[in-house]
């Protein structure tokens, strides 16, 4: 069909170029959510506490995003609490009796960056204050997030270990994660949380990665029917002037008779 000409013609390779880009970015976004997905479930799946410590500057840096396949993994760090930032962790259960973790940051060395610490439970919202340098050895985890309310954001109760909570109380730039002491630190009146009473991660973190690989390929397939709406336009715009400029033709003169 002559119109199909327009398709390839030099001013439509630049529409052509963009819906391939837009394709490959969408389809190579959906397999790296696919991938984070994948890892998510794998760690979810194994149990890595008993596992040697490893530096915590060797499983993640103070702006780096959660690492999903860490999640339980004794950590070392060394740092300098924020021993004004302390904040109890509401409805903690331990051995049947509900009371609170103690949660101080520690400004980690050579990072800047603070990682929150849970020092121990408390069957009450108090705890000896504690200052200085420290060297301790915990669980790392993820952020909390079932998006509890805090119906008072100004005491230092808050209702579940989340990131976001803290960054309202903590004047330094925080982990994307927090540690869970293997010891209470020597600090009285602390008893040690153990990895049994550490919530279990919720899967709807990791669901998520996989709802946004389908988004991005629902973004792919949407991009390829917006090229399709295009191509189909742009043929039925050529085919138009065709038959249009077919029409404006002069017709042939009759040929005249002789006398």
């Amino acid at each position: 069909m002559p119109t199909l000409r327009v398709l390839v013609a030099p001013r439509a390779l630049g529409a052509h170029l963009l819906v391939v880009a837009a394709v490959a970015a969408t389809v190579w976004l959906g397999l790296w959510q696919l991938s984070a997905w994948e890892a998510a479930r794998a760690a979810e799946a194994q149990d890595l506490s008993e596992q040697p410590a490893q530096p915590l500057v060797d499983v993640m840096g103070g702006d780096d995003p959660f690492p999903g396949q860490y999640v339980g993994q004794p950590v070392s760090l060394t740092g300098r609490w924020l021993d004004e930032s302390t904040l109890y962790v509401a409805d903690r259960r331990r051995d049947g009796e509900t009371g609170y973790w103690v949660m101080t940051p520690v400004v980690v060395d050579g990072s800047g960056s603070a990682m929150p610490v849970v020092r121990g439970w408390s069957p009450t919202p108090q705890a000896p204050a504690v200052d200085g340098t420290t060297e301790l050895v915990g669980w790392l985890q993820p952020s909390e997030g079932s998006n509890l309310p805090d119906d008072d954001r100004t005491d230092d109760v808050i209702p579940e270990m989340r990131v976001a909570s803290v960054t309202e109380h903590v004047d330094r730039d925080l982990y994307s994660a927090f540690v869970v002491a293997s010891s209470s630190d020597g600090a009285a009146g602390l008893a040690s949380v153990t990895p049994a009473e550490i919530p279990r991660v919720s899967p709807v973190t990791s669901l998520k990665n996989l709802l946004y690989a389908i988004q991005w390929w629902v973004f792919g397939l949407f991009a390829v029917y917006i090229w399709q709406r295009w191509c189909r336009d742009q043929l039925e715009v050529a085919d138009a002037a065709a038959r249009a400029e077919t029409r404006q033709e002069p017709e042939d003169e009759p040929v005249g008779s002789g006398a």
